[in-house]
């Protein structure tokens, strides 16, 4: 599939990314406004609004009312347990289940991605947005990023059928992964494809794997809270 044109809203809320990532935002500065974004990338106020909106939501961004729109620090973050293949467990609970495939391209890394893959901004990757379902309900949306030196076959695959991770595992196991969880509520798109409101909460696990020294994909798991639970086992 052929990448499709950002709408105005992606390009503002990438516009901010980028300016994060260079560091001419910094943690706890203040950005420019909705009415100032709009006149320089000439937008509406609406769009501009939207932009700051979803990037609050993921929490990229803190919006204090009366004040202005501020970077938000770090996050802090904490050891949890790998977490399994949505498919297996989908699979090992006697449930159905379905795989709804909305996009396996090549696309240009974004810079906030390309920071976290250790690669440059643009440069060709793999990209990957797809939901699966138990029994027909949406469980998880799966926004992943791949190399294309790991995984050049990647484009080809029929991932109606099986996993990405099925198959990225076929070619190798990862030798290292890194993981962060948090709480957000989901972007209009991400309510869409999960069949939730913009209201409901969601879990997002963010996962970056390695094969020895190479950084092999990065993705965004996004949960309906309402529909997923994580377990963990301690062992003593």
């Amino acid at each position: 599939m052929l990448s499709q044109p950002q709408p105005l809203y992606e390009q503002i809320k990438l516009h901010v990314l980028e300016r994060i990532a260079d560091g001419t935002f910094r943690p706890g500065a203040k950005i420019p406004s909705e009415n100032q974004l709009a006149a320089e990338l000439g937008s509406s106020r609406l769009t501009a609004n939207r932009a700051l909106r979803e990037l609050t939501a993921s929490g990229v961004l803190q919006r204090i009312a009366g004040v202005g729109t501020f970077v938000a620090p770090p996050r802090a973050s904490s050891t949890f347990v790998l977490l399994h293949n949505i498919a297996d467990d989908i699979r090992n609970r006697g449930e159905v289940l379905s795989i709804r495939v909305h996009a396996v391209e090549q696309t240009s890394v974004p810079p906030d991605i390309a920071q976290r893959m250790g690669t440059r901004a643009r440069v060709p990757v793999f990209h990957s947005l797809i939901v699966y379902c138990a029994n027909g309900s949406p469980v998880q949306l799966e926004d992943r990023f791949v190399s294309p030196d790991f995984a050049p076959g990647y484009l080809n695959q029929n991932f109606t059928s099986y996993s990405t991770t099925d198959y990225l595992q076929s070619i190798a196991l990862p030798t290292r992964t890194e993981n962060e969880i948090q709480a957000v509520l989901p972007t209009a798109r991400e309510a869409q494809l999960l069949e939730l409101n913009e209201s409901d909460p969601c879990l997002v696990v963010t996962r970056k794997t390695w094969v020895g020294d190479d950084v092999t994909t990065f993705t965004r798991f996004i949960h309906p809270g309402t529909r997923h639970t994580f377990i963990t086992q301690d062992s003593r």
